[in-house]
């Protein structure tokens, strides 16, 4: 048997040390020229023979976050800090990338760790309260706000930044706006920040400042996503739809699969009424975001102005299967009306039955639910039930022309002519000039002379 040295074990465990460290100089190369790819591979060869190393696990996290792998790059960072126990980098690092993948409640406990080991971190402050804020929790990010005062020696622009963000959810304007401002006066230069003024400065109805603040965030960075689209929001409320769409289409050639940018090109399309351009880009909205909660329903209203009630219909079914009880009775009766428009009465009656409770004898939108079920009613062939709800509407409004006009088709239907011939009186008292009543009236005139020739031929051929 041969003899192993321990010189010679020494050596080979220095041999492959020495590969590691050279795998991760490399890394940091590639890193540094932007050669991400290959920082990635240096750093896994790295681990391969070292994985007790935190620090290349914090590295190859931030190589794998700037190739936008942010949830591989969390697995690094939390794998860093299991080793760099006492090193706040990696739990700092770990809490941004949970705000970024939306795990809120994850990143406030990284941030709640990184403070306890160091209270002076300005960046955990700023993210405790955009987590907070994130998930409603707005007491807890005003906490951490003034909390955040007594923490640092200077004000901080990234927690005013923050702060701001959650009193911008909060429709507080005025204060979000000083916030903002604030921030910038510490550091104009920071994060965020003016987009943030930009944005609760739209919110506060005053879109011309905010643009001229949107036209300097551009002209510094032309392909600043988040500034385009804000831009584009502000083009459109002053009603300048062309050029709005015009920054979309920047966003789209930068981002094509920006779903936010989709969804605002099909509102300002809906707007301008360019259907065929709502209707493509609220297909790619259901194409890339197909849990999107409204892009069914555009994209029915589209067709339905484009004249295609068929296909709209299966639309507005999946919308109203997927519709929760939140819903307003506005949205509920416009869900309505769309399905009547498609040729659905049947989901809905099934709709306005269910609302028509609800609603007291008060509320102004309880005529209009009446008038959509009788209408609805009528068009399922229920002639005796709308019927009985067109004379409910006539309690509240005597002069409802449609519903006159209901109650007549309704006598004609079930040959109660002496009755039509009331109803038709009484419309035409109300507008003479009524289209539906007087087509109908000729109708009866010409039934009533067919009825008396009938008679008269009766009497002649009688023995």
């Amino acid at each position: 048997m041969q003899q192993v040295h321990v010189s010679d074990i020494q050596y080979a465990c220095m041999s492959s040390w020495q590969d590691a460290e050279q795998h991760a100089d490399r890394a940091l190369e590639m890193f540094e020229r932007g050669r991400w790819a290959e920082a990635e591979t240096e750093l896994r060869k790295a681990l391969e023979i070292d994985p007790e190393q935190g620090d290349w696990h914090f590295n190859l996290g931030l190589t794998l976050e700037r190739i936008g792998r942010d949830g591989e790059a969390l697995s690094s960072y939390e794998h860093s800090s299991r080793l760099l126990i006492e090193s706040i980098d990696p739990q700092l690092a770990a809490g941004s990338t949970c705000l970024r993948l939306e795990r809120f409640e994850d990143s406030i406990r990284w941030v709640e760790k990184v403070l306890a080991l160091q209270p002076s971190v300005e960046p955990a402050w700023a993210m405790l309260i955009d987590a907070n804020a994130a998930i409603g929790n707005h007491d807890a990010s005003e906490t951490a706000f003034y909390m955040a005062q007594d923490a640092l020696e200077e004000p901080s622009a990234n927690v005013l930044v923050a702060m701001s963000g959650s009193l911008l959810s909060r429709s507080l304007f005025e204060r979000a706006v000083w916030c903002a401002r604030e921030a910038l006066k510490i550091d104009a230069q920071v994060a965020g920040g003016r987009l943030r003024l930009a944005s609760t400065l739209v919110a506060s109805g005053q879109g011309q400042q905010a643009s001229q603040i949107l036209l300097q965030e551009l002209r510094e960075d032309p392909g600043n996503v988040q500034a385009l689209l804000l831009h584009a929001d502000v083009l459109a409320e002053s009603g300048r739809t062309n050029e709005a769409l015009i920054r979309l289409h920047r966003v789209l050639e930068l981002e094509p699969a920006n779903v936010d940018a989709h969804i605002r090109a099909g509102k300002f399309a809906m707007e301008e009424q360019r259907w065929e351009e709502a209707f493509i880009a609220w297909g790619l909205v259901r194409r890339l975001d197909p849990s999107h909660p409204t892009a069914c329903l555009h994209l029915a209203q589209t067709l339905l102005a484009m004249h295609r009630p068929t296909a709209a219909k299966p639309l507005l079914q999946e919308y109203v299967e997927r519709m929760d009880e939140s819903k307003s009775v506005e949205e509920k009766i416009f869900i309505a009306e769309l399905l009547l428009a498609s040729g659905e009465p049947s989901v809905a009656t099934t709709l306005l039955e269910t609302l028509r409770p609800t609603l007291s004898d008060e509320d102004p939108m309880k005529l209009k639910c009446l008038r959509l079920l009788a209408f609805s009613m009528f068009a399922m062939g229920n002639v005796d039930d709308g019927a009985a709800i067109s004379r409910k509407v006539l309690r509240f409004d005597p002069n409802c022309i449609a519903s006159i006009h209901n109650l007549a088709l309704a006598s004609v239907k079930n040959n109660r002519y002496r009755a039509a011939w009331g109803w038709v009186r009484r419309g035409l008292s109300v507008d003479p000039l009524d289209s539906d009543l007087r087509r109908l009236r000729y109708r009866l005139i010409l039934e009533g002379v067919a009825k008396f020739i009938r008679k008269l031929w009766g009497s002649k051929v009688s023995p």
